[in-house]
């Protein structure tokens, strides 16, 4: 994969990735923060450690595309993004919310909101991953 196209994915998934997540974390589940606000950091805490969320979530984008470099194959773009959106979601999204749902106690269906907003940006990120890395097809 050239250089350009990958620098290109891990700037468009960074800022699919902090896009999606301020919409699934600031403002659908805003409500379900502030219900459970006993069990989360204040706002100022939070505020204070957002620089490791930045740095995280751009962490997140270069690992994804890097892995799904290595798996694309000479198929549609649209199925592979999908599938590797689906992938990124299980190991890493599902894993994660059913992790804290064991040692945080919260809500069983903030974890599910979680699983479902995080995996829906997993499957986005796919498809903008997969339609900027997609592989030039071969001439016949």
């Amino acid at each position: 994969m050239d250089m350009k196209k990958r620098l290109a994915a891990i700037v468009a998934g960074y800022i699919v990735e902090l896009g999606g997540m301020f919409l699934i974390h600031s403002v659908w589940l805003k409500q379900d923060y502030m219900d459970t606000a006993g069990l989360w950091r204040t706002q100022d805490a939070m505020m204070h450690r957002m620089w490791i969320m930045i740095v995280a979530d751009l962490l997140f984008a270069i690992g994804a595309v890097l892995i799904y470099e290595r798996g694309v194959e000479q198929k549609s773009w649209v199925g592979q993004g999908i599938r590797f959106g689906i992938l990124l979601a299980i190991v890493s999204t599902v894993f994660g919310s059913l992790g804290a749902y064991v040692f945080i106690p919260m809500p069983h269906m903030l974890a599910a909101k979680w699983i479902i907003g995080e995996g829906i940006l997993c499957i986005v990120l796919g498809l903008v991953i997969a339609v900027i890395c997609q592989p030039k097809l071969a001439t016949q």
